[in-house]
C-alpha cells in the first residue's frame, strides 16, 4: 500500500476490536496523531492529564498512541519519527490481572497477524520504524514484530527484553517503582551495568499514561522533573518525553487536561451512558467487636458472611475487597470451608506462573467484562482481592463486598461491579471495623484519615434504605455537593509531596560505576516522604544445598546454567523475608499498593543470632565470581533476588500465595525449568533426584533418569558417552509422555531438546555434570511459539558475553563482529534522528569498541585457557566456559588478569589510531567515552585492576596498525577519563548521554543476538 495513505482511527479501532472507538478516543486520536505526523518534535501533541472516570475506556489511550506512531511514519523517506516508540502504561498496584497489558498483548497478535486491510498498513507502518525507516534493514535483522509488548513488574528478574531495540515499537506494562527506579538511573533488581540503558530508553522516545492510583502524585512530579531536566544540556537531543496522568480527578495545576466532552456518558442508549448511569446501591456496615490487633479474624468472618449473603440467581459473580494481604488469605480460607462456592485468592504476592494459571480460572468462570453478558455459573464464584484489582483488571461482576477504605479507592473498586452496565440487580456492601468508625480513629497506614472521614461521609449520605449510590453519576452528583475542592481531598487517600529534585541529585544517580556514597534513595522521588516498602524477590530451587562449601558450590554453578528469571520470583516486603529469615513471626498486614506501607514492614523485629540452617544465596547474577550465601537479615537489600533451597526450614507459604493442592510441596515450589522456557525462549531440563522424584509414577522416563543419577559423575567419568546415550532415551520418552498440567512444559522441552541435540555426541558435548547426582541440559535455540519475556543477550558480564557464539559453535571473529555492531550502531543513530556528524560518531565507536579483545590473554581465554599467539582474533567463542568455576580457571590459565576490562585496552588501540577518531575534539571524546563505556563502566570512573605488566596487543583495522603495551592506566584519577564523562554530560545531558551510549550498547547486544543464529564466522 502506498506509504502516504490516510488511515482513519476509526477504521482502525473498528477492525481491532470489532465495535466503533467512543467519541473521546477519536477526538484524542486526532489531535495525537494529526500532530505526530507533523514535526512537533519533543513537545508533543499529548496532554498533561486525561481527566475520565472508571469504566470509560481509557486503555485505548493505548490504541490511540500506536496508531499515531504509525502515522508518523508517513512524514516520508528520511524524516524521523518524532511520536514515542515507547509506551508505558503505570500503575503503583502489584498487579494480578492488567487489562492494559493483555490488551496491548491482543492488539501487537492482531497487528503481528494482519495480511490485508488497515490493521495490515498500520503493522508495516510500525515494522518499517523498526527497521530503522526502510522496509527492509540492511542488518539482515528483518524478525522484528510491528509491535512488541513486555510486563515490567515487581517480582521479576531481570526482565530487560523491552530494551532490546531502541526503534522498535513497545507497550510496557509496569509500575511506579520499576519504571521510576530505571528512570532515575537506579533500576531496582538489575545490576549497575544496564541502569544507564534502562534510563536512556526510559526517557527518550517515550510515552508514560499514569493510571489512577492513589499515590501517582509523587511519581507525577517526578517525571515533571525528569522533563524540564531533560533540557538541561549544551546540545539537548530533543527525543520526545510526555508524561501523562489519567484520573477522574487530577491534580491541580496542570493546564492541558483532556475530557469527555460528548455527553455519551450521560446517555442511557449509549454503551457508554450505561456504564455511568448504572445504580449501584450499597450498605454501609460497622462489623461489631472488631478492634485492634484481634479484629482480623472476626473482620474476616464478617466479609464472609457478607459475600454468601449477596449470592443468588441472578448474582452469581462477587468480588471481596480488603486492604491487607493477611485479611484476605484469612477471609479466603473461611470461603473455602463452603462447598457450595468457588473463592478464588488474588494478591501480589503471587509468582507470574502462579497467577497465569489463576487467571485461566477467572478466564473459566467468564469473569472478564467481554463475557460478563453471557455468564451461567453452574455455582457461585467469589473473588478475594486486595487494591490489585482496583486499578488496571476487566473484570465484571454481579455483587461487591470491600473493606472500607478511601473515597477514591472505594470509586476505583466500585469500578468492578456491574462495570458493563448490564440489567442485573448490582448490590453491595461496605464494611468497617468497629475502632475505625470513630471519629478520631488511629490513622490507617495506606489511607491516612482519610477512611474513618470517607465512612463519616457516606454515613452521612446514606438514603432512606440505609443505602449509598456508588454508580458513577449518581457519586458524582452527591460529590458535587462538597463545598471545595479540598473537602474532596481529605477523603482521598494521602499523598506527598515527591522530594524537590535538584541537579545535584541527578548527578550522584547518573553515576553508575561507580555508585557513589551515599546516594539519594529513588523511594522518596517516586512515593514522596511517607514510609516507603520495598520488595526482596524470592524463589525456590531443589536442587542446591547449602550446608558446606563442596555444595554451595555446586549451588552456584547449577544457577548460573539455569539462572532466576522473572516466572518464578515472588515479591516478598523486605522487613516480612527478614522476619521469615530469622524464623519468626511473619503474619502479612501490608496492603498491595506498591511502595506503601508503614514502619512494621521494613523492620524485621528481631534481636538474636544466625542460625546457619537458614542459608540462601542473594542472586547477583553471571557477572561476578563471588559467592553471596548468607543466613544474615542485615545482608539482605531492597531489590535483591534471594534463591532459597527447598530444604528450608522456613514455611514458603508465609512469605505469599504459592500452589497448596500438590502433597509434595517440591514439586510447586520449584519451577526455574518451565520460568526459563517462559522467560527465555529457551528449553531447559535439570536432571537431579529431588527434581525427578515429584514427577508422577506414570511417567515411563521417571525410572530411567533415576538409575541415571545414582551415581552420575562416577558413570560420567567412566563413559561419558553412555551418560549422552541414556539421556536421548530419556528425552525421547519424555517428549512422548503426558504428565499432569503443573508439568504440562516437560515434554514440550524434552522434544525440542532432543530436536536441537539429535546426536549423541551432540549431548555429550552439550551436558553439564553438576555435583556427583546433577545433570544440566541447556537448549540454545529459541522457541517460537514462546514469547520471551527476557533479554536475549546482555553485556554486563564481560566474560560469559564473550560465550556467546553461533548455535552450532562457531565462533565469532573480531573483523566480522566490529563492523556488524558498526552497521547497527548507524541504523539507530541515524533511524532516531541524530545529526550526521554524532550518528558517525556512534558508529566509528561501534567499529572500535571491542578492539581490547586483541589482548592475546583475553584470546587465551576465548579459546578456553589455551595458550594464543596467532591467528584471527575472536570477538566470541563457544570455548569460552560458561560456569564461574570454570571461567575463573580458563581465566587464570591464560594470565588474565582478575576484573580485567577489555573495554579500556580498546581506549589505548583507538588512541593509538588518531586518524581513525573524529577530527572535532568533542566528537573525539564521545567516540573515547562511547569504547570506554560500552560495558557500563567508566561513568565517571574506570574499575582499578591491577595489571602491572600488561600484554603487547595489535590489530589492524581499515589499514592502520595499532598497538599498546602495558597497563592501560586508565584507572588512574589524572587518566582524564572522568573529566571527560563530565564534559559529555553537560554537553548533551544526563539523560541524553546515556542515551547516546544506549544506541551502541544496544548495536552490540543485537549483533550479537544476530551472531548467535548466524554465521558470523566469514
Amino acid at each position: 500500500m502506498a506509504r502516504h495513505a490516510k488511515i482513519e482511527f476509526a477504521s482502525f479501532f473498528h477492525e481491532l476490536w470489532g465495535k466503533a472507538p467512543f467519541a473521546w478516543q477519536e477526538r484524542l486520536a486526532t489531535r495525537v496523531a494529526g500532530a505526530s505526523a507533523s514535526d512537533q518534535g519533543a513537545q508533543g501533541p499529548w496532554p498533561e492529564a486525561i481527566a475520565l472516570p472508571t469504566a470509560s475506556g481509557k486503555t485505548a489511550c493505548l490504541d490511540v498512541a500506536v496508531f499515531a506512531l504509525a502515522q508518523a511514519s508517513q512524514r516520508g523517506s528520511g524524516l524521523p519519527v518524532t511520536a514515542p516508540r515507547r509506551i508505558f502504561f503505570v500503575v503503583d498496584r502489584r498487579v494480578i490481572v492488567d487489562e492494559a497489558f493483555e490488551r496491548a498483548r491482543r492488539m501487537a497478535e492482531k497487528l503481528a497477524q494482519a495480511e490485508a486491510g488497515v490493521l495490515k498498513t498500520v503493522a508495516d507502518s510500525l515494522r518499517r520504524i523498526a527497521r530503522g525507516g526502510s522496509d527492509t534493514s540492511d542488518t539482515e535483522h528483518n524478525d522484528d514484530p510491528p509491535l512488541a509488548v513486555h510486563a515490567l513488574r515487581g517480582g521479576m528478574y531481570r526482565s530487560e527484553a523491552w530494551l532490546r531495540n531502541p526503534l522498535q515499537p513497545t507497550i510496557v506494562a509496569s509500575t511506579v517503582d520499576q519504571l521510576g527506579s530505571r528512570l532515575l538511573f537506579r533500576a531496582y533488581g538489575c545490576g549497575p551495568g544496564i541502569w544507564p540503558i534502562g534510563a536512556a530508553l526510559a526517557a527518550n522516545d517515550s510515552l508514560v499514561l499514569l493510571d489512577e492510583a492513589h499515590c501517582a502524585q509523587p511519581f507525577l512530579q517526578t517525571l515533571q522533573a525528569v522533563r524540564r531536566y531533560r533540557e538541561w544540556a549544551d546540545l539537548p537531543l530533543n527525543r520526545c518525553f510526555h508524561p501523562v496522568v489519567m484520573s477522574a480527578t487530577p491534580p491541580a495545576g496542570l493546564d492541558d487536561v483532556f475530557a469527555d466532552t460528548s455527553g455519551e456518558g450521560r446517555d442511557r442508549s449509549h454503551l457508554l451512558g450505561r456504564r455511568q448511569l448504572a445504580s449501584k446501591p450499597a450498605k454501609l456496615r460497622v462489623v461489631p467487636g472488631t478492634s485492634g490487633k484481634d479484629a482480623a479474624d472476626p473482620f474476616a468472618a464478617a466479609l464472609k458472611k457478607s459475600a454468601l449473603s449477596l449470592l443468588g440467581r441472578k448474582r452469581q459473580a462477587v468480588v471481596v475487597f480488603v486492604n491487607r494481604v493477611a485479611t484476605a488469605r484469612q477471609t479466603c480460607r473461611l470461603l473455602c470451608e463452603n462447598e457450595d462456592v468457588d473463592a478464588i485468592l488474588l494478591t501480589g504476592r503471587m509468582r507470574p506462573l502462579d497467577k497465569d494459571a489463576t487467571i485461566r480460572k477467572l478466564r473459566a468462570f467468564d469473569l472478564d467484562s467481554a463475557s460478563s453478558a453471557d455468564r451461567d455459573l453452574a455455582r457461585p464464584v467469589v473473588v478475594v482481592a486486595t487494591q490489585t484489582l482496583e486499578v488496571g483488571a476487566d473484570l465484571d461482576f454481579d455483587g461487591l463486598v470491600t473493606e472500607c477504605a478511601s473515597l477514591d479507592a472505594l470509586r476505583q473498586r466500585f469500578g468492578r461491579l456491574n462495570r458493563m452496565g448490564r440489567g442485573v440487580d448490582a448490590r453491595a456492601e461496605v464494611l468497617i471495623r468497629a475502632d475505625q468508625a470513630k471519629k478520631r480513629a488511629e490513622a490507617d497506614p495506606v489511607y491516612g484519615e482519610a477512611l474513618t472521614r470517607t465512612w463519616q461521609w457516606l454515613e452521612a449520605r446514606k438514603n432512606g434504605d440505609g443505602e449509598v449510590d456508588f454508580g458513577i453519576a449518581a457519586l458524582d452528583n452527591t460529590l458535587a455537593e462538597l463545598a471545595d475542592e479540598d473537602s474532596l481531598v481529605q477523603l482521598n487517600a494521602p499523598s506527598d509531596d515527591a522530594l524537590v529534585m535538584l541537579p545535584a541529585h541527578v548527578d550522584c544517580w547518573a553515576q553508575t560505576a561507580p555508585q557513589p556514597q551515599p546516594t539519594p534513595d529513588v523511594a522518596h522521588f517516586l512515593h514522596g516522604q511517607r514510609e516507603s516498602v520495598p520488595d526482596v524477590l524470592a524463589c525456590w530451587r531443589a536442587d542446591i544445598d547449602l550446608a558446606s562449601t563442596a555444595s554451595q558450590n555446586d549451588a552456584m554453578e547449577s544457577l548460573t546454567l539455569c539462572p532466576p528469571c522473572s516466572s518464578e520470583t515472588l515479591p516478598v516486603p523486605i522487613g516480612l523475608f527478614k522476619r521469615w529469615l530469622a524464623g519468626r513471626d511473619v503474619r502479612d498486614l501490608s496492603s498491595d499498593v506498591e511502595g506503601v506501607g508503614s514502619a512494621e514492614d521494613n523492620s524485621d523485629g528481631v534481636q538474636g543470632g544466625i542460625s546457619p540452617n537458614r542459608r540462601i544465596i542473594r542472586w547477583q547474577g553471571n557477572r561476578t565470581d563471588t559467592k553471596d550465601i548468607t543466613a544474615d537479615r542485615n545482608a539482605i537489600r531492597p531489590g535483591d533476588v534471594v534463591v532459597i533451597p527447598c530444604t528450608h526450614p522456613g514455611d514458603p507459604h508465609d512469605l505469599g500465595d504459592l500452589p497448596q493442592d500438590a502433597s509434595d510441596a517440591t514439586a510447586t515450589l520449584d519451577v526455574g525449568d518451565a520460568a526459563h522456557r517462559m522467560a527465555r525462549a529457551k528449553p531447559m531440563l535439570r536432571l537431579h533426584p529431588e527434581l525427578v522424584e515429584t514427577w508422577p509414577d506414570s511417567l515411563a522416563a521417571k525410572p530411567m533418569a533415576l538409575s541415571l543419577l545414582d551415581g552420575l559423575a562416577q558413570k560420567y567419568d567412566d563413559d561419558p558417552h553412555d551418560v549422552a546415550e541414556a539421556v536421548q532415551q530419556i528425552l525421547a520418552a519424555l517428549s512422548k509422555d503426558e504428565p499432569p498440567e503443573r508439568l504440562a512444559w516437560l515434554p514440550l522441552a524434552a522434544g525440542e531438546l532432543a530436536k536441537e541435540f539429535r546426536t549423541v555426541a551432540q549431548l555429550r558435548r552439550e551436558c553439564r555434570i553438576v555435583g556427583s547426582c546433577s545433570l544440566v541440559l541447556a537448549g540454545r535455540r529459541r522457541v517460537k511459539d514462546v514469547i520471551p519475556e527476557a533479554t536475549m543477550f546482555s553485556d554486563e558480564d564481560d566474560t560469559a558475553a564473550s560465550g556467546i557464539s553461533h548455535k552450532d559453535g562457531k565462533p565469532v571473529p573480531l573483523r566480522t563482529h566490529l563492523p556488524g555492531v558498526e552497521a547497527f550502531a548507524r541504523l539507530h543513530a541515524r533511524a532516531c534522528g541524530l545529526p550526521e556528524n554524532l550518528t558517525e560518531a556512534v558508529a566509528r565507536a561501534g567499529l572500535l569498541h571491542d578492539l581490547g579483545k586483541a589482548d592475546p590473554r583475553f584470546q587465551a581465554m576465548l579459546h578456553g585457557g589455551l595458550a594464543w599467539s596467532a591467528g584471527d582474533p575472536l570477538a566470541k567463542s563457544a570455548r569460552m566456559p560458561k560456569t564461574p568455576a570454570a571461567r575463573k580457571s580458563a581465566r587464570a590459565a591464560s594470565g588474565y588478569p582478575q576484573g580485567a576490562r577489555h573495554e579500556l585496552l580498546s581506549v589505548r588501540l583507538a588512541e593509538a589510531a588518531p586518524e581513525l577518531l573524529p577530527e572535532d575534539g568533542d566528537l573525539r571524546d564521545l567516540v573515547l567515552h562511547l569504547v570506554a563505556s560500552h560495558h557500563g563502566h567508566c561513568r565517571p570512573f574506570a574499575p582499578v585492576v591491577a595489571d602491572d605488566e600488561g600484554a603487547p596487543a595489535e590489530y589492524k583495522l581499515l589499514g592502520r596498525q595499532m598497538q599498546w603495551t602495558g597497563p592501560t592506566g586508565l584507572e588512574r584519577l589524572d587518566s582524564g577519563v572522568a573529566e571527560r564523562y563530565w564534559r559529555l554530560t553537560r554537553r548533551y545531558g544526563w539523560w541524553g548521554l546515556a542515551w547516546l551510549e544506549a544506541l551502541l550498547r544496544l548495536a552490540d547486544w543485537r549483533r550479537s543476538e544476530w551472531e548467535e543464529n548466524h554465521d558470523a564466522s566469514d
